[in-house]
């Protein structure tokens, strides 16, 4: 088969969920320039990752050091309590956290203190554009190595499975931001004697552990229910993606109609939490 076309289909899934995420960003579009950006940096993790992850792996086999971690008895596969344990640790620390931890890096450089990053929906986009630039060019290998089946079970599966997993930390990206704009208008607002209250200060901390845990246990969970292979796992694989499709796409849907500048939210968090600032 021609490379063109096999190059057409690992890179076609990644460039249609990008356009439509896209379209959904409602109030002000990105520069293209910066999403490009995005996307070539998330494409150019794929090397670092690989090297990451093939250490850590190393050192997890070497603390797990599973004997026997799959039984094989007249074909079906079976597996002890430690080869579970090796499996979902190596695929949730050793793949999803390396490869989560290196997007999150590269999203919280290029847009963390952007001029452009101004509303809800903003968060979402970026880290779509990113997780999609890394997927876009492991999809490329994968065709070329695997041929065009591969192409066809990826384009439906782990390609979208990255926009997932961006969705969960844009969305979480964006809350980081806003909680962090919130804060420091009431810390103005104190300081200037206009609001007094003991009530507990705005805080962005949970927003940015969520960044990175949520997406990474989604992408550890899924690849180990792939790494498992076992009948159940695959029936547990189907629904999970199921759930992941319904759950993002709506999650992508909602943040585009509710989408506004950040200001707005802003507003919103300070006289719900000061009523005393309506008036």
């Amino acid at each position: 088969m021609s490379d063109y076309i096999l190059m057409a289909v690992a890179l076609l899934p990644a460039i249609v969920l990008c356009t439509y995420v896209f379209i959904k960003d409602r109030v002000e579009k990105e520069p293209i320039g910066l999403l490009l950006k995005l996307f070539a940096f998330g494409a150019i993790l794929v090397f670092p990752a690989a090297t990451i992850e093939g250490f850590l792996s190393v050192m997890l086999e070497g603390f797990f050091l599973p004997e026997t971690p799959i039984l094989v008895e007249e074909g079906p596969k079976f597996y002890n309590h430690e080869a579970y344990m090796y499996i979902f640790t190596d695929n949730t620390i050793g793949v999803a956290l390396a490869e989560e931890g290196l997007k999150f890096l590269v999203l919280i450089c290029l847009t963390r203190k952007s001029r452009e990053f101004d509303s809800l929906f903003d968060g979402l986009i970026y880290a779509v554009f990113v997780s999609l630039g890394f997927a876009a060019l492991e999809n490329v290998f994968y065709v070329w190595q695997y041929g065009l089946d591969t192409g066809i079970m990826r384009a439906v599966l782990s390609v979208p499975g990255h926009m997932f997993f961006a969705v969960m930390m844009g969305y979480h990206y964006s809350m980081w931001h806003i909680t962090d704009k919130a804060a420091e208008t009431e810390k103005d607002l104190k300081a200037q004697g206009i609001i007094q209250s003991n009530l507990k200060p705005f805080s962005s901390k949970k927003e940015i552990a969520l960044c990175l845990i949520i997406p990474t246990l989604a992408h550890g969970t899924y690849n180990s229910l792939c790494t498992i292979g076992t009948m159940w796992s695959t029936l547990m694989l189907y629904a999970f993606v199921i759930f992941m499709y319904i759950h993002c796409f709506g999650k992508i849907r909602k943040m585009s109609k509710a989408d506004e500048l950040d200001n707005v939210y802003v507003q919103y968090m300070l006289t719900k939490k000061y009523p005393e600032l309506l008036g």
